[in-house]
């Protein structure tokens, strides 16, 4: 993982601490909102969030504590910047790249239903694996019928969560998108069918 371990912290406390936010609602939205503000205040955080500035600021202070978030500021109100994470989990079937956009998926499960269905149905490593689907689908080298097809969804389940993580994908990333050659991908299907 490149910056969560970065004051010599084990690689396992860096894990159990991504662990923390990817099973914690209210942890993967102020990381997701600390990343989409950019060096938030904790009252700045607290003005788009259900919880209080008390628990914002307690939350704030467990993520900082577990180099998920970073004080930038010495003087108050201090701000705050979210850690770039990426981290590979394999098993000795898959392989998971956790990375900031599945945190801000997780974050936008409460307020987006087919986030929350897909979660739902496949899971946390569903969910990793649609995000690394979605990256292919952002940069046109990917399509829902490869998806349905590969993951044993339907189609139009793969196209929806495809969509929803594309907009998580551009929102952490603007610069990600490319215009689809549809010609490549349709011989890319034409392939992958032949397999």
């Amino acid at each position: 993982m490149a910056n969560a371990a970065s004051r010599g912290s084990h690689p396992l406390d860096a894990m159990l601490a991504i662990s923390d936010v990817v099973t914690n609602q209210r942890y993967a939205k102020i990381y997701a909102r600390v990343l989409t503000l950019d060096t938030p205040t904790v009252e700045e955080l607290s003005e788009g969030l259900d919880s209080s500035t008390t628990t914002v600021y307690e939350d704030v202070k467990h993520l900082v504590e577990s180099d998920i978030l970073e004080r930038v500021t010495d003087t108050q109100p201090h701000r705050y910047r979210a850690r770039r994470i990426d981290l590979h989990v394999g098993t000795d079937e898959d392989s998971y790249q956790i990375t900031p956009a599945l945190f801000v998926a997780l974050a936008r499960r409460e307020t987006n239903e087919n986030i929350q269905l897909f979660l739902d149905r496949h899971g946390v490593s569903g969910l990793a694996t649609a995000l690394e689907y979605a990256r292919d689908y952002a940069q046109g080298r990917m399509n829902a019928r490869i998806m349905a097809r590969e993951q044993d969804l339907p189609v139009l389940e793969a196209e929806t969560i495809l969509q929803e993580m594309r907009d998580v994908l551009l929102d952490v990333d603007p610069d990600l998108e490319e215009s689809p050659d549809v010609d490549e991908l349709d011989a890319a299907v034409d392939e992958r069918s032949g397999e």
